[in-house]
């Protein structure tokens, strides 16, 4: 089976006296199983299948009979069902004496990213007489940890992005200085353009933001909304994107402009909180890896919502500090969050995510969000977006 990582797997899974890992989807609800054992995309899966990784030993496959011819060359020997009852003994038989199994699901829902099994399934493997756990760890070991060639992928985009971001600002200053305002939606469309030109892809247009549209964390540029870039105004723009393949691995970034030779005193205070509670939020995690000491998730938020709480602007201040990145932008990796959620999952080496406080401010007509991407090696924390934005950019 070309499970990802699967000696690493079982590993964890021994480490942490765990049975197994049981992999269950039924029509795509379980994208992780999917992905995880490298089912080709062109096969058609149209009833339930399992697969069951054993902490030591080869996995095992359960398929509905009229599907394993298709999956031949995959899953050569599988066990098979055909009707509702065999499927029901068929579980039985795949966990043989395992007594302690992880599936996709998270007790209350606290990571949504791993809550992929139906309540009725895991209550069917319980009434097996097995208990079973959250596979978020397992998950993250399977999935998050990129490979030197995904590190190298990563390196490159990011590369891509803060060029492609220099001549985006470069075009509105260029429209600015000669009376002719660039719009959102203009420079949207240079990013989609830059994009393709460098083979670049993503799941969906840049963010280009002015005044209180920055103040909406995911604004979506459109014509009906579009805005012209003018002296006095702020701009923020969020592109994110990947090479293409399988397994590349996006890079994401957001990063600040003010139209004019100095902003005002407001504008620099916010940046400043903001700037500061990026670095807080790097800080803690780069001192505990150098330390050989675990971080967790819900850690790094609060070492950068720390920062905007003590400038008392806490309430403005409405989204997790970052999300785990991968072949998705938004990765079932640990995310920095104890908002949304708790992250309770530490911080792994191998893994990578993005730290982006914002304070959102519509009633002062702008909102701030700085955006860099963090890779964690077995002792270090690389920033891989570099140069930091330290100060506003401004274009006039």
């Amino acid at each position: 089976m070309p499970l990802r990582r699967l000696a690493a797997v079982q590993e964890h899974l021994r480490a942490e006296r765990v049975d197994g890992w049981l992999l269950y989807d039924f029509h795509g609800i379980n994208p992780i199983a999917r992905r995880l054992t490298a089912i080709p995309a062109d096969r058609i899966l149209t009833r339930r299948w399992a697969c069951f990784i054993p902490a030591q030993g080869e996995p095992r496959w359960l398929l509905h009979a009229i599907e394993a011819g298709s999956l031949r060359d995959v899953v050569p020997d599988p066990a098979t069902y055909i009707s509702w009852r065999e499927w029901q003994d068929g579980l039985r038989r795949l966990l043989g004496d395992a007594r302690r199994v992880a599936m996709e699901f998270s007790p209350g829902g606290a990571i949504p990213t791993v809550s992929r099994v139906d309540a009725g399934t895991i209550e069917l493997v319980r009434s097996l007489g097995v208990d079973v756990i959250s596979s978020a760890d397992l998950v993250q070991v399977a999935e998050a940890v990129w490979s030197p060639a995904q590190v190298e992928s990563h390196r490159r985009t990011a590369r891509a992005l803060i060029a492609i971001k220099d001549l985006a600002f470069a075009f509105v200053a260029e429209r600015l200085h000669n009376a002719n305002p660039a719009t959102e939606t203009e420079v949207q469309a240079l990013i989609m353009r830059l994009f393709r030109e460098r083979d670049l892809v993503t799941d969906h247009p840049p963010i280009v933001a002015v005044n209180d549209h920055a103040a909406d964390p995911h604004f979506v540029p459109r014509e009906e909304t579009d805005r012209p870039i003018r002296e006095g105004n702020v701009l923020l723009i969020d592109l994110w994107a990947k090479e293409r393949g399988e397994e590349a691995v996006y890079a994401d970034i957001t990063w600040m402009a003010y139209m004019g030779q100095t902003p005002p005193a407001r504008l620099v205070e916010v940046f400043d909180i903001v700037r500061r509670a990026r670095d807080a939020a790097v800080a803690l995690v780069r001192e505990r890896v150098r330390n050989g000491q675990a971080v967790y998730g819900y850690e790094v938020d609060d070492a950068a919502r720390n920062v905007v709480r003590e400038a008392g602007l806490a309430e403005y201040f409405i989204h997790r500090t970052g999300h785990s990145l991968g072949v998705e932008v938004h990765g079932n990796g640990v995310n920095m969050d104890n908002l949304e959620t708790r992250d309770t999952r530490r911080i792994i080496p191998g893994i990578a995510f993005t730290v982006e406080p914002g304070i959102y401010l519509p009633h002062e007509n702008f909102g701030v969000r700085l955006e860099i991407d963090c890779y964690v090696s077995e002792n270090d924390l690389e920033v891989t977006t570099l140069p930091l934005q330290e100060d506003w950019v401004c274009l006039h």
